[in-house]
C-alpha cells in the first residue's frame, strides 16, 4: 500500500466527507451540529494548512491547523478520516510527526477538544504527544469532550 499526503484539494477533501468514519461523523455533529460537507468546507476556508492523506491514490484522510490566536501564535489542528484510515492507521501515523511539527513552526501552541467517544483519536493524540486534559461538556449539545494541547517547549 502507498501512502502519500499531498496540499488539501476541496474534490479530495469531499471525498473524505463523503465516506468519513462514524466516529468522527459523531463527533463533527455532536461539536458543532455540521455535516461532514459543511464541516470540511470550513475547515479548509479557515486554515492556514491543510493537506489529504492517500492510500493508493485514495483520499482516506484530511487534516489541517486553523489559527486561534494568530498574535498568541495559537493553532487549532484538525483531522477527519474515513473507516479506510482506521482499518490501517499505522501507515499514516508514520507519517504524521513532521506534519505537527510543520504546524507548531506557525503556532508554538496548539489546541482542540475531541470527543470523549472517539478511542482513535484520543489514541492518535496521545502517541503524537498531545496532553489531553479531563472530560467537559462541549458544543450545543454539552457532549463531554476533552481539551487536547501541544506547545513548542
Amino acid at each position: 500500500m502507498t501512502v502519500t499526503v499531498r496540499a488539501a484539494r476541496l474534490e479530495d477533501a469531499l471525498v473524505v466527507a463523503a465516506n468519513m468514519r462514524e466516529a468522527d461523523r459523531a463527533e463533527v455533529w455532536a461539536s458543532s451540529r455540521s455535516t461532514p460537507e459543511q464541516t470540511i468546507r470550513e475547515s479548509l476556508r479557515v486554515s492556514t494548512s491543510a493537506w489529504v492523506g492517500y492510500y493508493d491514490g485514495v483520499p482516506v484522510c484530511v487534516f489541517g491547523v486553523a489559527p486561534l490566536n494568530m498574535i498568541a501564535g495559537i493553532g487549532s489542528p484538525w483531522l477527519l478520516g474515513t473507516e479506510t484510515l482506521a482499518e490501517r492507521p499505522a501507515s499514516f501515523l508514520r507519517r504524521c510527526r513532521p506534519y505537527v511539527r510543520k504546524m507548531l513552526a506557525v503556532y508554538p501552541k496548539l489546541v482542540n477538544h475531541v470527543d470523549e467517544r472517539n478511542e482513535a483519536s484520543k489514541r492518535w493524540l496521545s502517541w503524537l504527544g498531545f496532553e489531553l486534559g479531563e472530560p467537559e461538556p462541549h458544543g450545543p449539545f454539552g457532549i463531554p469532550f476533552r481539551p487536547f494541547r501541544l506547545e513548542v517547549p
